[in-house]
């Protein structure tokens, strides 16, 4: 059920970029494949790091609710599912500037 929303969701984010993919005769060349590029691989990165986050931060409370010495392991693997959305934000800067 989690997936299907955050589907929805990477869905709706490209099509909010869809007014700018009509007004294609007012922007350069290749500045539209850019947008897009760089909406697929954000909106990607967001949403498998929410399905990350969901999974571990879930698996991590309930272990921690077992084992306390388990919290900052939890931590650190909810901090790495949290980087693959800076990653994604990194790789679209990268795409529109290039």
């Amino acid at each position: 059920m989690r997936t299907n929303h955050l589907i929805l969701l990477a869905l709706l984010g490209l099509l909010s970029i869809a007014p700018a993919a009509l007004a294609a005769e007012a922007a350069p060349a290749g500045l539209i494949d850019k947008s897009l590029s760089a909406a697929i691989a954000f909106a990607v990165a967001v949403a498998a790091s929410g399905f990350a986050i969901s999974r571990a931060g879930s698996a991590g409370l309930a272990a921690s609710a077992e084992r306390p010495e388990l919290r900052t392991v939890t931590i650190i693997i909810a901090a790495f599912a949290e980087a693959l959305a800076i990653y994604g934000i990194a790789i679209a800067f990268v795409i529109l500037t290039s």
